[in-house]
């Protein structure tokens, strides 16, 4: 790595990327939006940096063209951002951008390598990892760069010579990702009513310590919870309605964990008028009343994704989801009683500790899970579905129980799943194939296949015969 010396008159160039999946990735999750966490750095650091030019690079462009680009704009920063299911495919980009010989720092943020800066230093060519919250970090890493100064020593990151340890989270978070950089008909989601739809990010963290989830990887220090004001939120819904945005998700973890503040951040889009626009939106099953309902179908939420996870007490109990059986119920009917429709999402074969003995979800608890989202669907309790057989992710709480008990993760016909003892691959098999078919005949019934699904509907029935 050279530092070259900047000037007043060059501009830093500065390149942030994604792992390049190509235009066939198109309509999956990884494109459904842009990534907030990038956006988010750019728009900060380019209010408190001057002589500056951000890039963008998205994750719809090829391997090639991403490369090609990297060439024609010659970063003297290249930053790439990435998950632990991406590793391959993103140690795989580096190291192609190295080989173009190019003198510039490179640095890796997000998820893998705040969990495993270790792994990154050690596989790739990276300078430097960006560890937590990437804003303030970046800044003062960008703003060393253009003073030709040492990057050894930045708070918040970690490099082959130093761990400097984490920098505190911020504490407003009251600004705008750099939306500008945007073009939405890029980006393709696979449940929506509009053409157009924008991911709003209201609240940064959750209170909850679910087993199963990776978002430890941010609870590095407190708080773990952090909110935006409403009348912030409101003047972002304001400008992604002008730029013809008409289908909103609001994409926070929990958007009901504090529900007074969840009203007021609908009054305030209801104060906006702004017609023809519609929501969708994450709620907790413990934290609905019938008061913010009501609010939701006002404002027109239309969707609501739940984590309903089991309908097991036993078993969310164990995965310290905080919610019970009767909850969900509850929340269901509550929902349909005002017309917000329902996104389920729901485990099978869960694992977890109690009291140093390992524990898990048995098959009639699984089967048990399945009943009821069949159940669902016919009562018009649920509106989709969606599944997944549970997959110890790297910086969960089960993935080092995993690893304790030695049930850490296989690739087996149906994916990745763990050992659990006395229950064979072919019972989970049995499993995955009964919530498949119900998750296809779902998105039939639904509209879902047409068009955009059609792909993945093909690829899913292919899978259920050859297994």
């Amino acid at each position: 790595m050279k530092q070259e010396k900047m000037t007043s008159q060059r501009k830093l160039k500065v390149v942030f990327a994604d792992p390049p999946f190509g235009k066939e990735a198109k309509g999956e999750a990884v494109t459904e939006s842009p990534n907030l966490g990038i956006l988010y750095i750019i728009g900060y650091a380019r209010e408190r940096l001057s002589n500056v030019e951000f890039t963008y690079l998205e994750p719809f462009l090829s391997l090639e063209e991403h490369l090609e680009k990297v060439k024609q704009i010659k970063p003297d920063v290249y930053a790439i951002s990435f998950t632990t299911p991406r590793r391959d495919l993103s140690f795989e980009t580096i190291a192609k951008v190295k080989a173009l010989g190019l003198d510039m720092v490179m640095a890796a943020g997000g998820p893998h390598p705040t969990i495993d800066p270790e792994d990154v230093l050690k596989n790739t060519a990276i300078d430097v990892c960006i560890v937590g919250e990437g804003e303030e970090t970046t800044t003062e890493l960008l703003r060393k760069i253009q003073a030709n100064q040492p990057i050894t020593d930045v708070l918040g990151t970690v490099n082959r010579q130093k761990n400097n340890g984490l920098r505190p989270l911020l504490t407003d978070i009251d600004f705008f990702p750099a939306w500008d950089l945007i073009d939405f008909e890029n980006y393709d989601v696979a449940v929506s009513r509009k053409k157009r739809m924008a991911y709003l990010l209201p609240i940064r963290g959750c209170p909850n310590y679910c087993t199963y989830c990776s978002n430890p990887v941010w609870k590095l220090e407190k708080p773990w919870i952090r909110m935006r004001s409403p009348k912030n939120i409101a003047q972002e819904v304001q400008y992604l309605y002008g730029r013809g945005i008409r289908e909103i998700y609001i994409r926070s973890d929990t958007f009901n964990v504090d529900i007074k503040w969840a009203l007021e951040v609908l009054c305030e889009i209801e104060k906006l008028k702004l017609k023809g626009l519609i929501f969708q939106c994450n709620l907790r099953a413990d934290k609905l009343n019938d008061e913010l309902a009501k609010k939701l179908h006002d404002v027109h939420v239309w969707l609501a994704h739940i984590g309903l996870e089991s309908a097991n007490d036993r078993v969310l109990r164990g995965i310290g989801k905080n919610a019970t059986q009767a909850d969900n119920i509850r929340t269901l009917e509550l929902l349909k009683k005002h017309g917000v429709k329902v996104y389920g999402f729901l485990m099978l074969y869960n694992a977890w500790e109690t009291n140093g003995k390992l524990e898990y979800e048995t098959p009639e608890e699984v089967q048990n899970t399945l009943d009821f989202a069949k159940n669902c669907l016919k009562d018009n309790l649920i509106e989709y579905i969606s599944w997944s057989i549970t997959n110890p992710i790297i910086g969960s709480k089960l993935y080092h129980i995993a690893k304790k008990y030695g049930i850490a993760a296989y690739n087996v016909k149906i994916g990745n799943c763990m050992r659990l003892p006395g229950i064979s691959e072919q019972q989970m098999v049995e499993h995955v194939k009964q919530g498949m078919i119900l998750q296809l005949l779902n998105g039939i019934q639904k509209g879902m296949i047409a068009g955009k699904g059609a792909k993945r509907a093909a690829q899913k029935a292919v899978k259920i015969l050859n297994m």
